[in-house]
């Protein structure tokens, strides 16, 4: 009986580093599809036409805002997101940077964005903030970069890309 304990234990051990292995050497877009709270930030950058970057060599650093970031957007600026790919293209450049991003403050405010601004970062006791969101402790990370995910959007960055969807 105790032989059964340990052999079910093993057999979820190895399953459970097959799977982490596996998301490592998978690439962003497949890494993010894995992730069950992401799934409105794949289909935003499918609609965006990102989707086909993210598949490339890279390296990428993404902040992927959350299913519930995406909830949280008023029901109108939301829905004009979805809708308008060009807005939601420029609101998700804002949140993807070329290259490895490390954690540290100093890394992340001299990161440029895909457009080439600066990644907005904060830091307020102790703690950092990208894009006016704090990234959750752990990465997820990829083949070709690494996911950081974000609870919330920059009230600002969504502002601008509303705006200039309604232009």
């Amino acid at each position: 009986m105790k032989s059964v304990r340990i052999v079910a234990v093993l057999a979820m051990l190895v399953t459970f580093a097959l799977g982490q292995e596996q998301r490592q050497s998978a690439d962003l877009l497949r890494a993010a599809e894995a992730e069950g709270s992401l799934n409105m930030f794949v289909t935003a950058v499918q609609s965006s036409g990102l989707a086909k970057m993210l598949k490339e060599e890279g390296p990428f650093t993404v902040f992927a805002p959350s299913d519930r970031a995406f909830i949280n957007l008023a029901k109108e600026d939301r829905d004009t997101l979805l809708n308008n790919h060009f807005a939601m293209h420029m609101l998700l450049s804002r949140y993807i940077v070329r290259g490895v991003v490390g954690g540290g403050a100093a890394s992340l405010s001299s990161a440029r964005t895909l457009i080439g601004l600066k990644l907005r970062t904060d830091e307020h006791e102790g703690v950092l903030y990208v894009n006016a969101a704090r990234p959750r402790k752990s990465e997820i990370a990829c083949g070709n970069g690494a996911i950081y995910v974000l609870e919330v959007f920059d009230p600002m960055l969504v502002r601008e890309a509303v705006v200039a969807a309604r232009k």
